[in-house]
């Protein structure tokens, strides 16, 4: 379980990555750019408004000159390398949402304010002026004091995502405030993530042109970053979406085969519960005149799931009623493709059909004939190599937390 300092920090990069979000969108040209996690959390060139930008959230904490008190620092130090130059273009500002306590921030404040509380510190009994050390004199300090800017009074997590959500309306063509929700924000989201991680500095770099056309796509992005945003209700929502909400009340006919992780998580009431809805949500619906060739039911392949486990899963859905076929005609036979992949019968309802490995994947497709097939892989760590599926069959990877979230996207 996540602890609340642990979620604090994972809710302040989201903070960050919002404003950086904000930043980009409110660009004044299309080549404008920004840096994500470069000489600040959000390097900005864009003409006037360039800024080395610190973002702070504290949502819980009243604000204190020690909270900023580094950013300053570490500001002053790369003016400093960089020869204290009196042209600079760009500023430096630090950005911060805090509970209460605003008001210790005077409107205006001289360079001994700066000296006093964001440029000195004790540590071991030894007190050090940032300024002295580094030999900055007051008229560069000047210098430094008219690029700094100081905003503790930004808006809350959830004000500042409704902007995001305003502006991505306002500068992606056609855009409304559902498309916002549902496609541009998590691309959004994703995009920046994405440039976060990059290992060399030059790749974390994007012009508002370049974003803007990554954004502005109507596909549903799947990650656990996203998950861990947006929440496992908004996730599954999304999931659903994309893959199992259909024109009609009638589920259109498809072999559709699930890849579930099982790996250290087994359950058997919840594996049990999962598997039924899959075979319930999935399975044609029989009635008095159904034709052959409108029956049709899931496939499963349970990975890291252990042989007595699966021995009691399957008694279990034997003893509840569950119809299922393993691809095994008789006791002691090989594995037989053709025999998993014949439809039901009005005799013999199956609503479920057991892929005993990841090997036996492709020959199981190959096997399959009268429907198209979908392929979704739910994985912890990492997904089914693609030689085991053919290339012409959809493939769907959506990494999961737990292997009962899916339940939750049907």
């Amino acid at each position: 379980m996540i602890n609340r300092s642990a979620n604090a920090t994972i809710k302040g990069y989201f903070y960050q990555f919002d404003h950086t979000i904000v930043r980009l969108l409110s660009a004044a040209t299309p080549q404008s750019s920004v840096v994500v996690e470069g000489i600040e959390d959000i390097d900005l060139d864009d003409g006037d408004d360039s800024a080395f930008l610190q973002c702070k959230y504290y949502e819980g904490s009243k604000y204190n000159h020690s909270l900023i008190k580094d950013a300053v620092i570490q500001m002053l130090k790369h003016f400093h390398a960089a020869g204290c130059p009196i042209d600079q273009r760009f500023k430096y500002q630090v950005y911060g949402h805090y509970k209460e306590g605003q008001e210790k921030l005077p409107a205006a404040f001289d360079l001994d304010f700066i000296k006093k509380n964001f440029l000195t510190y004790t540590q071991e009994k030894v007190t050090h002026e940032v300024h002295t050390e580094l030999g900055v004199s007051d008229a560069q300090l000047a210098s430094f004091r008219s690029l700094l800017e100081i905003d503790i009074g930004a808006p809350s997590y959830d004000e500042q995502q409704k902007h995001v959500m305003r502006l991505l309306v306002s500068e992606i063509a056609g855009c409304d405030s559902e498309d916002a929700k549902v496609f541009y924000y998590p691309n959004a989201i994703n995009e920046i993530q994405a440039l976060a991680i990059q290992a060399n500095v030059k790749d974390r770099k994007i012009t508002k042109a370049k974003f803007v056309a990554a954004v502005n796509r109507k596909e549903i992005v799947f990650s656990l970053w996203l998950q861990q945003k947006f929440g496992d209700d908004y996730y599954a929502k999304l999931i659903k979406r994309k893959y199992f909400r259909f024109a009609s009340t009638k589920v259109p006919k498809a072999s559709r085969i699930f890849v579930i992780d099982m790996t250290d998580e087994f359950d058997l009431s919840k594996a049990v519960a999962l598997l039924v809805k899959i075979g319930n949500v999935l399975s044609h619906v029989e009635h008095k005149r159904t034709p052959p060739e409108d029956r049709f039911c899931p496939y499963v392949l349970l990975r890291g799931l252990q042989q007595p486990d699966m021995v009691s899963l399957k008694k279990s859905l034997l003893g509840q009623g569950v119809k299922f076929t393993d691809g095994y005609p008789f006791n002691g036979s090989a594995f037989s493709p053709a025999h998993l992949a014949a439809a039901p019968t009005k005799e013999n309802l199956i609503q479920l059909k057991f892929i005993p490995a990841v090997e036996q994947l492709a020959p199981v497709i190959a096997a399959i004939t009268g429907s198209v097939v979908n392929f979704f892989d739910f994985f912890k760590a990492s997904p089914v190599e693609s030689v085991h599926v053919p290339a012409a069959v959809p493939h769907h990877s959506i990494k999961i937390k737990s292997t009962y979230f899916i339940s939750e996207a049907l």
